[in-house]
C-alpha cells in the first residue's frame, strides 16, 4: 500500500465519522422523521385528481430515502477503509519480527 491509498482510506475513515455524527445528531434525525411522515402522510391525503401533487410527495419521500442511503454508504465505505488500515498495520507488526 502507498502513501496515497493509505491516504485515501485515512479520509474515507474520517467522511464516515463525519456522516454517522450526523445521522446520530438528534435534531437531523427529527427533521428526516418529520419531513418522512410529512410527505407520506400528505400522499395518503391526495385527492384522487391530485396526480401531480401526488408525484412530488412521492419523489420527495423517495429522495429523503436516497440521502440516508448514501450516508449509510459512507459509513460502511468508512468501515471498510479502517479494517484495511489495521489489516496494513497488522501486516507491518508482522514483518517487523
Amino acid at each position: 500500500m502507498d502513501k496515497m491509498q493509505e491516504g485515501k482510506l485515512h479520509q474515507e475513515v474520517s467522511q464516515s465519522q463525519k456522516a454517522k455524527e450526523v445521522l446520530d445528531n438528534p435534531s437531523f434525525k427529527e427533521a428526516f422523521d418529520k419531513l418522512k411522515n410529512l410527505y407520506s402522510t400528505s400522499l395518503l391525503n391526495t385527492g384522487t385528481n391530485e396526480t401531480e401533487t401526488r408525484e412530488k410527495l412521492w419523489l420527495a419521500y423517495q429522495v429523503l430515502g436516497k440521502v440516508e442511503q448514501h450516508f449509510r454508504e459512507i459509513i460502511d465505505t468508512g468501515k471498510l477503509a479502517s479494517k484495511q488500515l489495521e489489516d496494513f498495520r497488522a501486516t507491518i507488526e508482522k514483518q517487523k519480527f
